[in-house]
C-alpha cells in the first residue's frame, strides 16, 4: 500500500478528534485516508492517502479538493500544514498522467514541513507528491514525486538527450534535487533521478 502525504497536524489527535476527522474525510472523499503518528522529536500526526496505485495527477487533484474542504474546519486551521494548498494550480487535463520519483531521502518529522515548502517555493507547472514510509527509528523515508516527462524517461531507463540538459525543465529538476539534498533539510539521500 502506498501512503501519500496530504497534511501535517502539529500535535497528537485525540480519539474523538481522530474519529471526527475520519468521518469528515469519508463524507467528502472516495480516497482511503489514514494517519501516522510521530512522537520524536515532537508529536506530529501525518494525514495520508492510502492508495494501491501509483500517484497520478488525478490523485493530486483529489487531494487538493480534500485540502480545500479540510481548511474550512475551524478547529484545525491553525494546527494543520497542508501539501496541496498552493494558490496557482495547473488544470488537470490528463488525470492519468503518473508522478515519478525525483529523490528519496531520510528525514525527521520536524524537517518535513521545510521539505514540502522547498518544493512549493520553486514549483513549476508540475504536480508534486510525497510518498511516506515510517522507519522503526522514528525517521521517515520520503520520496518526492513529480509529473515530469523527463522523470518518466529516466524511470523507463531511457537516456535524456544532451540537448535536453540545457532545457528549463531539466534545470528545474537539477535545482530541486540539489536543494532537497542539502544536509540541513535531510538526514541522508537514498536515491536521486538526476545525477550530479
Amino acid at each position: 500500500m502506498n501512503q501519500y502525504l496530504i497534511g501535517i497536524y502539529k500535535g497528537e489527535l485525540s480519539n474523538p478528534q481522530l474519529n471526527e476527522l475520519m468521518e469528515y474525510t469519508f463524507k467528502i472523499s472516495k480516497n482511503s485516508i489514514t494517519t501516522i503518528s510521530i512522537s520524536s522529536p515532537e508529536n506530529l500526526t501525518l494525514l495520508v492517502g492510502e492508495e494501491e496505485s501509483q500517484l497520478s495527477t488525478g490523485l493530486t487533484d483529489q487531494y487538493y479538493l480534500l485540502t480545500n474542504e479540510l481548511q474550512k474546519l475551524n478547529q484545525y486551521q491553525d494546527k494543520y500544514y497542508f501539501v496541496y494548498d498552493y494558490r496557482n494550480r495547473k488544470i488537470v487535463k490528463k488525470p492519468t498522467v503518473r508522478c515519478f520519483p525525483l529523490i528519496k531521502i531520510t528525514i525527521s518529522g520536524t524537517q518535513l514541513q521545510n521539505l514540502i515548502q522547498t518544493v512549493k517555493d520553486i514549483k513549476q507547472d508540475v504536480f508534486a507528491g510525497f510518498k511516506i514510509n515510517l522507519e522503526e527509528s522514528g525517521l521517515l523515508i520520503v520520496e518526492v514525486l513529480l509529473s515530469s516527462p523527463m522523470l518518466e524517461m529516466i524511470n523507463k531507463g531511457e537516456r535524456i538527450p544532451e540537448s535536453s540538459q540545457c532545457d528549463k525543465h531539466y534545470l528545474y529538476l537539477s535545482e530541486l534535487t540539489e536543494l532537497l539534498s542539502d544536509p540541513t533539510l535531510c538526514n541522508s539521500v537514498q536515491t536521486k533521478a538526476i545525477a550530479d
